[in-house]
């Protein structure tokens, strides 16, 4: 049964946000409240995500996904025409989930203060506008988590993936308390990936490939980067290039370390260095034998840094990535359609809302972020 609704991320995904206290089937997705008892079900086959199955089995666009259902219905692809990895669903059933990847995001601690991001998810933003900093998962919740995640690890048939995102997962006391809990399960059908910004110092930075290379699971790192060097530096803020690099050369030479996965997130101000990051990536990664991949997200939020309010000519950046990527056959970059779907989405995007005063309307956004972080050379994106 071909079905243009059902997505496999409602059941093969669980977002767990420690911080918010809430969790999804999808990152994208709307997600639910924690209940503060819980029973194992919730996590990964509550009532309110097998509404959700049976509905789009039934071919109802349902309102959790409408972040997807939005762009489709004004005729663009969304993250359901790449990550949807499903054909057809004849056998699938709203009741039975099919575990593939679990999500944790950990806290807000980071040391990235990036333009487009949020207090909540970055510490460093928290300070730099007086929030304080608030988790909402209590101790007794996690143990919780920690009791469900035994017993899928150990029921998993397949690889589960579970996946650490924050803030900076290198730099959780959180993400250290669970990677030791999940070393004394048994993990040999499971890969643990790291989101890093990979700028963590050389203290963080060992401690976690030690941890790496004392586990009995297999590895992947995820890179969260778009943009190069200058450029790279002043929209993630914080980030040291040269510290940058020498990390992701760390991680190529890590042998438990089996895939390396580079997750751009796409805002306007990082458009016209897009293409040079994008080589960087294949020349960086030519000298090693660890698989990699690309492909990633989008801004839509903050709207003054999505992509759609560029003027179409700007849609020349994603010709020089494709022509970026055609120009290394014989990489060791899998999955190569992904990426060239995501160039599409990425192309189709930019220009598909544009503003003729664009210029001025990420300046006025940049001047506001400049009363915080108190630099002129952020002023330097506006001319995007």
């Amino acid at each position: 049964m071909n079905n243009t609704t059902a997505c496999s991320k409602s059941w093969t995904d669980v977002n767990i946000d420690f911080k918010s206290g809430t969790l999804g089937h999808c990152c994208k997705s709307v997600y639910y409240d924690i209940p503060t008892k819980l029973t194992p079900d919730f996590f990964s086959n509550s009532e309110l995500i097998q509404q959700r199955r049976q509905d789009t089995l039934d071919g109802k666009q349902h309102k959790d996904c409408i972040e997807c259902w939005k762009e489709v219905n004004q005729g663009r692809k969304s993250y359901i025409n790449y990550w949807n990895e499903w054909e057809d669903f004849d056998n699938v059933k709203a009741d039975v989930p099919q575990l593939q990847q679990i999500e944790i995001e950990l806290d807000n601690t980071c040391d990235l203060s990036c333009l487009y991001c949020s207090a909540d998810q970055s510490s460093s933003i928290a300070k730099e506008e007086g929030i304080p900093s608030v988790n909402h998962m209590n101790k007794e919740q996690i143990e919780a988590f920690k009791h469900w995640l035994k017993d899928t690890i150990e029921a998993a048939q397949e690889i589960l993936q579970i996946t650490f995102s924050g803030g900076e997962p290198t730099a959780s006391k959180l993400f250290y308390e669970l990677i030791e809990y999940i070393g004394t399960l048994d993990t040999s059908k499971v890969t643990i990936d790291v989101v890093t910004n990979g700028n963590s110092k050389s203290y963080l930075l060992k401690k976690l490939i030690n941890a790496i290379e004392n586990s009995t699971a297999h590895w992947s790192i995820t890179v969260s980067n778009e943009s190069y060097k200058e450029d790279s530096q002043l929209i993630r803020y914080g980030l040291d290039w040269d510290r940058f690099e020498e990390n992701i050369k760390t991680y190529a030479s890590t042998e438990n370390i089996k895939h390396i996965h580079f997750g751009p997130t796409l805002s306007n101000i990082a458009v016209p260095t897009f293409p040079l990051y994008i080589k960087w990536i294949y020349e960086t990664m030519k000298p090693y034998t660890v698989n990699f991949s690309i492909t990633g997200g989008l801004i839509t939020w903050p709207r003054e840094l999505d992509i759609a309010i560029l003027p179409k000519r700007y849609r020349l950046y994603t010709k020089q990535a494709l022509d970026i990527v055609n120009s290394y056959p014989e990489s060791n970059c899998i999955r190569n359609s992904h990426f060239l779907d995501y160039l599409e989405v990425v192309h189709e995007r930019i220009g598909s809302n544009s503003k003729q005063d664009y210029k001025e309307i990420i300046e006025v956004f940049l001047e506001k972020k400049q009363k915080v972080k108190k630099t002129d050379t952020l002023m330097r994106l506006k001319n995007v």
